[in-house]
């Protein structure tokens, strides 16, 4: 009979402990939720705005390819006897290089494709969120380049505000996005 009164009083006292355990964990486990929530808000927006921030360039860089293409047909069409030879940068002249680089139409394209490229894939449809917004976008075309570079790069940089839950005094975080794109010119 005495065992079963100690097992009884055990177990209120186990009781008593439970509930003042649940009351101290419960806030932590809150907090731990929180935290994971807008951990997994700042990655997702990390993750899917860089994506489209990579295609963004490689889509701006394209033109210069194009543009690579057609210096070499115009080769062709004024010299018949000219014969492209791979890769194609190799049919390129230092002036040509230069054009690249330098010319306004070249660069407006480069930085209009890569900079209509990500508005179009930036809809709530593409991300599947409405509430981030992008700000401070940059497009640079020719990214850190002197003349007798063999790349050519596009560098697109930009914030993406992402809403933040359960922490005080924070409602949004910026999220920094940087992509580059390169393709070889010499």
């Amino acid at each position: 009979m005495l065992t079963n009164s100690k097992t009884i009083l055990f177990n209120l006292n186990d009781n008593g402990n439970t509930l003042l355990m649940t009351a101290v964990f419960l806030p932590v486990a809150l907090g731990l939720l929180a935290l994971t929530i807008n951990v997994g808000t700042m990655y997702y927006a990390k993750s899917a705005y860089t994506g489209i921030a990579n295609t963004a360039t490689a889509s701006g860089l394209s033109i210069l390819g194009d543009k690579m293409v057609e210096i070499i047909q115009e080769k062709q069409d004024d010299d018949p006897s000219f014969t492209p030879v791979l890769p194609l940068e190799d049919n390129l002249t230092d002036a040509d290089r230069v054009f690249l680089t330098t010319d306004h139409t070249v660069v407006n394209d480069i930085k209009n494709t890569t900079e209509e490229y990500l508005q179009k894939n930036i809809s709530s449809e593409a991300i599947m969120r409405n509430d981030f917004i992008l700000k401070d976008i940059q497009i640079d075309y020719p990214y850190e380049y002197h003349s007798g570079d063999d790349v050519a790069k596009v560098h697109l940089e930009f914030k993406v505000e992402a809403p933040i839950s359960f922490i005080q005094d924070k409602e949004k975080q910026d999220i920094l996005i940087k992509a580059e794109a390169q393709m070889k010119i010499k």
